[in-house]
Formats: C-alpha cells, structure tokens, sequence
C-alpha cells in the first residue's frame, strides 16, 4: 500500500473573511418604515425588540438597513406595531434615510400619535377642521 502526501493547506486559503455586505434600496427603504411605524406607535426600540425576539441594537441595525429582517420578524414587528405587512414595501423609488422616517418630522409623528388617541370620532373631526381652517389661513398669509 502506497501512502499519500498530503500537503498542508495555508490556513489563509481556509478562513475567508465575510464580505462587509451594502444595504440595498429595500433593506434601507424597509428600515425606514420600521421607524416610521415604531414611532408612530410610540414604542421604544426595546419595546419593537422585545416584542419580535431581539435586543434593541439589532432593531437599531435593522432601521438603519445594515442588517436585514426576516420575513417571521417583519411579521411579528407588523402585528406588534398595528400596520400591515405591505406598509414595509411601499413602492418607493428613492430609499429614505432612516433618520429621515419617510418625511415626518418628530412633530409631525407626534400630533399623529395623539390624534389616534382621540376616542371620539366627532372630536376628531372637529380638530380636523379646526387643522384645514389653520392651515388655509396661513396659505393665504393671514
């Protein structure tokens, strides 16, 4: 019987280093509706982690895209945070930064919040009027 040399494989050609992989539009356009609907429901990143089976860093990683969300935890961010799973894939062209929650301003994330509070549906309406009137006062520079 003849034996085989084996030769030693450099340990370099072995051990790869991980590709540092680059957010693409939909995982940084999918982040940003995280944000957007984490923000909108008034919870924290430990209440959206908790809530999903992750620590608030790993949220904070998927808002910003640098990692990706599995469809069970967008699943479970869904349902937690009351929005559908197609409010993640809106058809936008242009990914949104994550700080940038699709265009709301805090206060305009704030005022949202306390409006769905509002039990009442006439009350509602009222400030819904009470916002129109304001706003064409000042579009007419009044």
């Amino acid at each position: 019987m003849t034996q085989t040399k084996i030769e030693p494989v450099a340990l370099d050609a072995q051990r790869r280093k991980p590709r540092k992989r680059r957010a693409n539009h939909v995982d940084l356009s999918v982040g940003s509706r995280l944000r957007q609907a984490r923000l909108l429901a008034g919870a924290s990143q430990e209440d959206v982690g908790t809530a999903i089976g992750v620590s608030f860093q790993a949220v904070q990683k998927y808002e910003n895209g640098e990692n990706r969300l599995s469809a069970g935890r967008l699943a479970a961010a869904a349902k937690f945070l009351g929005v559908p799973m197609s409010f993640f894939f809106q058809d936008d062209t242009e990914p949104q930064a994550a700080t940038d929650t699709a265009g709301f301003t805090s206060k305009e994330i704030e005022l949202v919040r306390h409006f769905r509070a509002i039990r009442s549906d006439d009350m509602r309406e009222h400030l819904l009027r009470l916002t129109k009137i304001i706003s064409e006062q000042n579009l007419s520079g009044r």
